[in-house]
C-alpha cells in the first residue's frame, strides 16, 4: 500500500448552511482524544508543532465571506507500512504540503493532527479556503495526484534518512565500544599504534 491522500470535501458559502461552522467542527473533531488513540492528537502547522485551534478560528472568521471556507484531507498508510518505513506522519504531512507549495508557487494556510490508531494510522490536514496572499484556494483532481505523489515520495525519503541514521549509530556505538574496551588510550595514540603495528607487519 502507498501513502494515500484523500479529500473529505470542502465547505462553501455557495452550498449555504455554516460553512465556518462546519470546518470548525470539523477541527474539533480531528483534535478530539478517543480510545482508540494512542497518542493523543494535538493541532500543528507547518511552523508550530502544537497549536490553539481558537488561533486558526479567528483566520476562518476574518476571511472573506464567499468562496471556500475550507478543505478536508487525510493521508494515510497501512500500519505494517509506517513500521516497515519508520514513518513520521507529522514529519510527512508537511513535508508532502511544503512539496506542492513549491511546485505550485502558493502558501498555503493549514493545520493538522495525527491520528495515531492501530492498524490505520492517519493524519487530517484541513487547508483555509484563502492563502497566504488572501487569494482563494482549489483543490482539483490534479493537485490531489500530486499530493498523492509527494507524500509517496517523501515517505521513501524518510526511510533513505532513516537508514543513514542508522548508519550514523551503528558507527558511534562501534566507537564506544572501542573507547570502553581501551579507556586509557587516547584515540590518537590508539591511531598511531595501529600504524606502527601495520607497518611491523608488512616489515615482517
Amino acid at each position: 500500500m502507498v501513502a494515500h491522500v484523500k479529500s473529505l470535501g470542502f465547505a462553501s458559502h455557495s452550498k449555504g448552511g455554516k460553512p465556518i461552522t462546519h470546518i470548525k467542527e470539523h477541527i474539533k473533531y480531528i483534535e478530539l482524544d478517543r480510545d482508540h488513540h494512542r497518542t493523543p492528537p494535538e493541532l500543528f502547522t507547518a511552523a508550530q508543532d502544537k497549536i490553539q485551534r481558537i488561533e486558526f478560528f479567528k483566520k476562518l472568521n476574518e476571511q472573506p465571506k464567499r468562496g471556500v471556507v475550507g478543505h478536508k484531507l487525510v493521508i494515510s498508510l497501512s500500519e505494517d507500512e509506517q513500521g516497515r518505513f519508520a514513518t513520521d506522519l507529522k514529519e510527512l504531512v508537511r513535508d508532502t504540503m511544503n512539496r506542492f507549495e513549491g511546485k505550485h508557487n502558493v502558501k498555503l494556510d493549514w493545520v493538522a493532527a495525527v491520528h495515531d490508531d492501530k492498524g490505520h494510522p492517519h493524519a487530517h490536514v484541513v487547508i483555509r479556503g484563502y492563502n497566504e496572499d488572501g487569494k482563494q484556494v482549489g483543490l482539483y483532481p490534479s493537485h490531489l495526484k500530486d499530493l498523492q505523489s509527494f507524500a509517496e515520495q517523501e515517505k521513501e525519503r524518510q526511510f533513505e534518512r532513516s537508514k543513514g541514521r542508522s548508519k550514523s549509530r551503528d558507527f558511534l556505538k562501534e566507537l564506544a565500544e572501542e573507547i570502553e574496551l581501551e579507556p586509557s588510550i587516547p584515540l590518537p595514540e590508539k591511531k598511531r599504534r595501529r600504524n606502527k603495528e601495520q607497518e611491523q607487519q608488512q616489515e615482517e
